[in-house]
């Protein structure tokens, strides 16, 4: 997930810089990189990435996220717009709208916002009183 194996890249440019906010931390503003991301302390702001961010399970964001892949098992508070592929843990929370081409959803995460699926130029789309979530994998 995080660079080349076997020389072979992903379709995500792979990066050797890596940005960490730390459990504990508090990070206040907009955090715009080509990197990969880590949050595990709390960001009030938004994070737009073209490669990977990571939201551990005690990490907190108060604001929109814009990446490449997204995996996420703390809380988000804001719209997620990801390229490619959102991952959301058991314990995770998304509070906002969700935007992705590939979205796994563990039973016990939580989402409470519209979700919109692009997949190969269609679009599949539902929202707070529309179908669950998990009933789009079998339109696919």
């Amino acid at each position: 997930m995080f660079g080349k194996k076997n020389g072979i890249s992903d379709s995500i440019p792979s990066v050797d810089k890596i940005s960490i906010i730390a459990d504990g931390a508090i990070f206040r503003g907009d955090l715009e990189t080509d990197g990969n991301v880590r949050i595990d302390g709390k960001v009030i702001g938004n994070i737009s990435s073209s490669a990977n961010v990571a939201v551990g399970k005690s990490g907190q964001v108060d604001g929109n996220i814009n990446a490449g892949m997204l995996k996420v098992s703390g809380k988000i508070k804001g719209n997620v717009d990801i390229s490619t592929k959102l991952i959301l843990d058991v314990t995770s929370s998304v509070l906002g709208d969700i935007k992705t081409s590939v979205l796994t959803v563990e039973e016990g995460a939580a989402i409470n916002g519209k979700v919109t699926i692009e997949a190969r130029g269609s679009q599949l789309s539902t929202g707070v009183g529309a179908e669950p979530v998990a009933e789009l994998q079998d339109v696919r």
